[in-house]
């Protein structure tokens, strides 16, 4: 064996952590913890269903911080639990189609904080309604329709962008639209 074929396996771990955590910059900026966009990127690159053993040696991390972080990643639809014959513990993989994975992660974040906000400027419209309706001063209530008027606004802004993520979640969703065509 050669210096050069000694090497190799170095050299092939390096370009494995470097593209592993390449990757995972790109996961945190979905709101994933460090560790969660490290195992993520670990688990789509190794390609294979892994256990919470195996992933904990691979990261060095506690059997615990991995477990919380497959739970995550279960939560937000990147990871899945699987099945293998032979195999007792739990086994975990990733959805292969990162279009879908990312998409879904980032689209339902979306709709998250648009659903709630949504509701919190409805419950304000209602309130300044009433205050509207509980005063005679003709100034505090023209300021107070002028108000309300922006939050109306900003409510008619919330169920267009809603529209909008919805149409981006059915063309995801539906594999024989033009969902990578939609990216590229």
């Amino acid at each position: 064996m050669s210096n050069s074929d000694r090497q190799l396996p170095d050299i092939i771990e390096e370009i494995e952590n470097e593209a592993a955590f390449t990757l995972s910059k790109l996961v945190s900026l979905y709101g994933f913890t460090l560790s969660e966009s490290r195992l993520f990127s670990l688990m789509f690159l190794e390609d294979h269903p892994m256990t919470l053993d195996e992933m904990s040696k691979s990261l060095g991390m506690s059997k615990t911080s991995m477990s919380t972080g497959v739970r995550s990643l279960l939560d937000s639809e990147m990871v899945e639990k699987t099945w293998k014959k032979g195999t007792r513990k739990d086994l975990y993989i990733v959805e292969d189609d990162l279009y879908k994975t990312f998409s879904n992660a980032f689209i339902k974040q979306w709709l998250s904080v648009v659903t709630n906000n949504t509701k919190t400027f409805t419950k304000l419209s209602k309130k300044l309604n009433n205050l509207s309706n509980e005063t005679d001063d003709s100034e505090l209530k023209n300021s107070i329709l002028k108000y309300s008027k922006k939050i109306e606004d900003v409510i008619d802004f919330y169920r267009w962008l809603e529209k909008i993520y919805i149409d981006i979640q059915n063309k995801i969703e539906n594999p024989n639209d033009e969902k990578k065509d939609m990216y590229e």
